[in-house]
Parts: C-alpha cells; sequence; structure tokens
C-alpha cells in the first residue's frame, strides 16, 4: 500500500515538473519575443495590411448585324516561376519533362533556356523569373497540365499575372465605327471609351465594379478575406450594332482602291437601310504621310463638314418644287451662249457687283430643260431660277431648306464627332449678294456626309425622313435590355408630287445624265453626282476639290442609300462621276448580289429542288433547312460536309454527297446562286466579279484550274 503511494506520488511530481519547465519555456519565450525579435516582429506586423480593393467588371462585347464580333476582351497572362515556394529537390525531380514539354509549346527557346530560367532563381536570389508573356487563355491553360505546374496550390511555383486587354477579331475592320478605349491605370485593367462605340456606349459596356476584401500578407502576397462587404462585379451588357460585315468589307476595300488610284487625301463611304434608318456600313480612311498607309484617322462620314457642290442640288430642287405648286421640270432655261454666267446685284448706295457662275460644259447648247439641267448638273440654271424666284425674299428659300429639317442636327450622341448642316440665313453677318446664287449650287454652307445621305436617304423613302441609327440591341447574356426601333426625324421633307418628281430626276441622272456609268449594273441606281472646289486661305482654287456621289439602289424599289465621298484627289480625276461613282457601283453590285439578287432569283424559281439538284454545288445547310420546310426526306444527310452534290432519289427523296474542295483548286460554280458562289470563291482568297441576274451560267476561270489567291473570278449570271 505505501509502495502505491510512492509511486503514485512520484508520478505526481513528474508531471509537476514538466508543466514547470513548459512554464518557464514559455516565459523564455515570451522574454526573448519582447527583447531579441521585438523589431523583426513588428516589421512583419506592419506589412500585414487589410484593405478593400475595386474589382473591375468584365467589358461587354460588341457585335456585328451578322452576330459576330467586332470587339471583346480578352484575358492575357504573364507567367513567372518563384523557386522559394518548390524545394531544389522538387525541382530536379520534375525538371526534365518540364522543359521538354515547355520548349514543345515555345519553339523558339532550347531545353537548356527553360532550365536555367527554372534554376536562375535560386542562383540568382531572383524571386520571380520570367517563363512566358502574353498567353491566352488556351495557351495558359495548356502550360497549367505541364509537369510540377499542373500541383496545386503554391507548390507548382507559379506567379500568374492576369491583364485584361481589348481586341477586334477583324482587325482594321470598321476600327474607327468601333472605336477605341484607353486604359485609366496602368495597373487597372479596367478600360474606358473614347471613340466610336466604345466611346458612346461606354458606361453600359463598362458594368459595375465589385468589391472585395482583401489582406496583404508578408512577402507581399495578397489573399481574399470572405465578409459581408464584398460585391461580386456586374459584367457590361453587349452592344449589338446595325453594321453589317461583309458589306463593310467591300467598302472598304473599295475605297481603299479608289484613295489609292485617285491619289486622294481621305474618303467614306457610307450605306444605309432605306426604310429604318439603320447604318450598315461606315468606312473611313484617310492617308497618313508618316505611315505612308491609308488609315481609318478620323470619321469623315460624320465630322467632316464640306461644301457639297452639285449633291446639293436635290435640296434646292426641293425648294424650288415646294415654292410654286405649278414649277414646270419641262420648262426650256436660257443659259446664254457661253458656260459663264454674270449675276449683277446692286447695293443700296447703287453700287454695281459681279459674280461669275461657271458651267463645266455647255449644257445642251444653253437651251436645256430644267430637268436636263439637273441631269447635267448645271451650276448656271440652278442659279438663275433660285435668283430668278427668291431674289427679293432670300429668306423664303431658307426657309422651305429649314423645313425638310436638314439644317437640325441629328443628335448622334457620337463622341468628338457630331453630324450636322451649317445653313446660314439672310440675317446672318456672313450673308452676302453672292450667298444666293452660290448656295443653289452648293457652296456657303457646310453638311457632313451623314447629313447629305440622311436626306436622300428620305427622297428613297418616299420623303420620310429617318434618324441615322448605328444599334439595334443592347443584351447581357441572352436578355435584351433595350430594343432601337427605327426614328422619323421629318414625316415629309416635301409633298408626293415634290418626292416623286426628285426620284424621277435623281434616275435621270444615271440613266442620261453625268452618271450615265452607272448604267452597266443589272439594276437601276438612282443618285447625284457632285465636285466641289474646297475653299483654301479664304479662296478657291482649281487643284482641290470633292468628289461625291449621293443616291440609292434599286431605283424602282429602294433598299439601301449611299454615299461617297472623297476629299482631295489628285490623280488627275476630280468629277464626282469618275471618282466617287464607281465606288457605289462596286459596293451596289455586291449587295445586289449578297441581298438583294437573291431574292429575285428566288423569286422567280419555282418552290421545289431543282434550284440545288440542277447547281453543281449547294450549301449543306440551305438544303437541309429546304428539304425539312417542304418535308422532303434526305439521303445521307448526316455528313459532316459544308458543300454538297444534290440528285433526285427514290420516293420522292434526294441523295446528299460530300463535295471536297481543294485549295487552290477553281472549283465548278455552275448553277449555283451569286451568293453561294462570291462566298465560296472569296473564302477560297478569291476575287469576285459578276454580270447580269440569276444564277452563274460561266465563269471565266475553267474548273479543276490551279489558280494564285488574290486573282479575280467573273461570274456570267442568267436567270
Amino acid at each position: 500500500m505505501n509502495k502505491m503511494n510512492f509511486s503514485e506520488s512520484w508520478r505526481v511530481l513528474l508531471v509537476y515538473l514538466a508543466f514547470l519547465l513548459f512554464g518557464v519555456a514559455v516565459v523564455v519565450r515570451i522574454i526573448h519575443i519582447q527583447t531579441v525579435q521585438r523589431a523583426e516582429l513588428l516589421e512583419q506586423a506592419r506589412k500585414v495590411d487589410i484593405k478593400i480593393d475595386t474589382v473591375s467588371a468584365d467589358r461587354g462585347n460588341i457585335y456585328s448585324k451578322n452576330g459576330t464580333l467586332l470587339a471583346t476582351t480578352v484575358p492575357l497572362y504573364n507567367i513567372h516561376f518563384d523557386y522559394t515556394s518548390v524545394p531544389e529537390k522538387e525541382l530536379d525531380k520534375y525538371i526534365d519533362a518540364l522543359t521538354d514539354s515547355l520548349v514543345k509549346m515555345f519553339k523558339n527557346h532550347s531545353k537548356s533556356y527553360f532550365e536555367n530560367q527554372l534554376r536562375r532563381g535560386r542562383r540568382e536570389k531572383c524571386k520571380y523569373v520570367e517563363i512566358a508573356l502574353d498567353l491566352r487563355v488556351d495557351e495558359y491553360e495548356r502550360l497549367r497540365t505541364f509537369p510540377l505546374f499542373s500541383k496545386g496550390g503554391y507548390a507548382n511555383g507559379l506567379n500568374i499575372e492576369k491583364r485584361m486587354i481589348r481586341e477586334r477579331p477583324y482587325g482594321i475592320l470598321a476600327q474607327r465605327f468601333v472605336g477605341r478605349t484607353e486604359k485609366t491605370n496602368p495597373d487597372n485593367p479596367h478600360q474606358k471609351g473614347i471613340l466610336g462605340i466604345e466611346g458612346q456606349y461606354d458606361s453600359i459596356l463598362n458594368g459595375k465594379e465589385g468589391y472585395q476584401l482583401m489582406r496583404r500578407v508578408a512577402g507581399g502576397q495578397r489573399i481574399q478575406i470572405p465578409s459581408s462587404i464584398n460585391v461580386d462585379p456586374q459584367s457590361g451588357c453587349d452592344v449589338y450594332t446595325t453594321i453589317d460585315v461583309e458589306l463593310q468589307d467591300v467598302a472598304e476595300e473599295a475605297l481603299m482602291r479608289c484613295l489609292i488610284e485617285n491619289e486622294a487625301e481621305k474618303g467614306c463611304v457610307i450605306m444605309m437601310d432605306v426604310e429604318t434608318g439603320f447604318v450598315e456600313v461606315m468606312a473611313n480612311l484617310q492617308y497618313n504621310s508618316k505611315t505612308k498607309k491609308y488609315e481609318e484617322r478620323w470619321n469623315v462620314a460624320l465630322g467632316q463638314s464640306m461644301e457639297p457642290g452639285s449633291t446639293f442640288k436635290a435640296i434646292t430642287m426641293t425648294a424650288l418644287l415646294e415654292n410654286d405648286p405649278n414649277f414646270n421640270i419641262h420648262r426650256v432655261l436660257d443659259l446664254g451662249p457661253t458656260t459663264t454666267w454674270t449675276y449683277v446685284w446692286h447695293s443700296k448706295n447703287g453700287k454695281g457687283h459681279a459674280y461669275h457662275v461657271r458651267d463645266s460644259h455647255h449644257v445642251k447648247g444653253g437651251k436645256p430643260t430644267v430637268e436636263e439641267a439637273f441631269w447635267e448638273s448645271s451650276n448656271i440654271a440652278f442659279s438663275k431660277l433660285v435668283v430668278e424666284y427668291f431674289e427679293n425674299q432670300p429668306e423664303k428659300f431658307i426657309d422651305l431648306i429649314y423645313k425638310t429639317k436638314i439644317n437640325e442636327p441629328l443628335n448622334l450622341a457620337w463622341k468628338g464627332e457630331e453630324s450636322r448642316a451649317n445653313i446660314k440665313s439672310p440675317s446672318s453677318p456672313q450673308w452676302s449678294f453672292t450667298s444666293l446664287p452660290s448656295m443653289a449650287m452648293g457652296y456657303e454652307l457646310k453638311v457632313t456626309p451623314m447629313v447629305l445621305l440622311t436626306y436622300y436617304n428620305a427622297i428613297a423613302n418616299n420623303g420620310r425622313m429617318m434618324k441615322p441609327q448605328f444599334v439595334r440591341e443592347i443584351r447581357r447574356g441572352d436578355e435584351v435590355i433595350e430594343t432601337f426601333e427605327p426614328v422619323v426625324i421629318n414625316e415629309h421633307i416635301g409633298s408626293e408630287r415634290t418626292v416623286k418628281t426628285l426620284q424621277s430626276l435623281l434616275r435621270g441622272v444615271v440613266e442620261k445624265g453625268t452618271a450615265k456609268a452607272l448604267n452597266i449594273c443589272p439594276f437601276p441606281i438612282a443618285g447625284k453626282t457632285g465636285t466641289a472646289q474646297i475653299s483654301t486661305g479664304g479662296g478657291y482654287n482649281k487643284k482641290n476639290y470633292t468628289a461625291s456621289f449621293v443616291g440609292y439602289f434599286p431605283a424602282d424599289k429602294p433598299k439601301y442609300s449611299c454615299a461617297v465621298i472623297i476629299i482631295n484627289p489628285m490623280g488627275g480625276k476630280y468629277y464626282g462621276a469618275s471618282v466617287s461613282a464607281p465606288v457605289l457601283k462596286d459596293v451596289a453590285e455586291k449587295v445586289y448580289a449578297t441581298r438583294l439578287g437573291v431574292e429575285d432569283v428566288i423569286d422567280s424559281v419555282p418552290a421545289n429542288c431543282d434550284k440545288y439538284t440542277k447547281a453543281s454545288m449547294a450549301y449543306f445547310e440551305d438544303v437541309s433547312e429546304y428539304c425539312d420546310m417542304a418535308d422532303i426526306g434526305m439521303v445521307d444527310a448526316d455528313l459532316a460536309s459544308e458543300w454538297v452534290k444534290v440528285s433526285e432519289g427514290n420516293n420522292g427523296r434526294v441523295n446528299i454527297q460530300s463535295v471536297e474542295i481543294e485549295d487552290e483548286t477553281m472549283p465548278d460554280l455552275t448553277g449555283m446562286n451569286v451568293m453561294d458562289a462570291v462566298y465560296l470563291l472569296e473564302s477560297m482568297g478569291w476575287k469576285a466579279q459578276f454580270s447580269g441576274k440569276g444564277l452563274v451560267e460561266s465563269q471565266s476561270v475553267k474548273a479543276g484550274t490551279n489558280l494564285e489567291k488574290g486573282k479575280t473570278v467573273v461570274l456570267k449570271l442568267k436567270v
């Protein structure tokens, strides 16, 4: 019994001694911390920081009318290696397989280069060593599968810097229209739009920032802290524009050719849907003397204020027709025996003033009708007519112009560039005795190309003036936030008689007047040419001009209006008919081939499979959609082919066979609709031209011929 008590007492003593020693150790440690380590630990404590970080929202995308991306935000990753998080033995274990993987991915560096980089940090005490910069998402995800790098947490040694950039998948296409963004802070991926759609819809694209409580710990690392104050960012909305990517590409290419050929300073092409006012093409190019290239440096369409010259005569004619219900366009005018007319005006003190008006040629021997004077763009005719009707009441002429609302701002809210007309009145200090005859032929006033097109679009739209618009919808994901409906500026720019007369006159310009070269198109075009001298240094010379053509097509059933403005051509030609009209022809033919002409062909072809079975090939999705609608069975319809040959099968079904398309080898296009033929040629790297209307009857390059990319293939069409 006594032995047991002694044994228990000994165990109690040992426990007591253990606690005593532990307590002494704790006290010693506390003293050590308070004395020896105090300064070091205080410095580390000061490095621990808690703050609220702003989390930028993902910027919304910009889409074309076709649903293709015009601008999007993509992440880029910079990858560095941190030797401090990977023990040397661990690195030795993986380095051979890891460097093999890196060499396969980054072929511009050797295995020894990557091995040196991975070991350099420890050797040179460099915490972060560069492995790769500006990796795309797919490249980054692939790198994370490599040996060692695939380990979770901080054990893989990866230090990843992610930054967001704004990318345009179509490059410079519609560059000025899309606009650009500007980083407000180099350390912040948040971007601000400053031009174009990026600027106009900046707040909508930006979304809303979020907030995250963060802790900075020793070593500079930052970690997230769960908290009720954390707010997730809300991504920006997507903007769906009115721009047609395919037609924009055609317009920019045609404009580029024109500017180069005519050595012009700058120019633009705008195309608008007649009924809605939605702008489907807005191409702008200007010569950059530093790069020696044409670039989208300035939005000529919206921001170029210019004297329009003869294209303004449609507005002048509107005033003449609205002023006198009995105005006769078949009236014969007396323009005089020469190409010059002198307007004499006397001031109140009796002093005489002379103003000389000139024509480029003697129109109809000086005895044209009003409509012939319009077709031939006679300055003398329109100056004399306006003086005849409005010399004693010039304010009435201006009031009739103002009544059309051409002088009112379009209120496009386009950052840095606003489209409006500057048409002075007799009460203006700038009004003089030359103003009336000058304005009649498009001088002493200024408009932008967009304003001019808006007016011609109204003529095509039976007098209804529509506001130009560039956006159809705002969406957040699949949810439609806002839809933009057509906006009417003016229900009637003039009476029905006035509008019908203007339509007839504009069609006559192409059929019988200054734009006769457009008669070769397989569809009717209406419009007006313009050639205006550019005022330089307070006066005009015979060196600087603006060449323009504004009109619409098809003239008998208008679908699109279009303006082509070329500023300062220096290649020897400067008339709108020879400089600008060919650009409209190129754009209009492409539109007709891929949009309008196809509708005509479909209307003229019976509702059966002939249009597919008689063609050399057809687009599979079109065939599938038609057969589904017509309840026609298909044999071998599950094949994975874009282009197919269709033939009649048994029991009312059709046979589907794949068509192999060989690179640089001309396919057989006979029987195809022109939209498919043009699409196929251009997707293979060739250019397409066509004449006629309907389906492809023949092609200039025989099927099976090897043809270098970039060459032109001419198609002959026939209904």
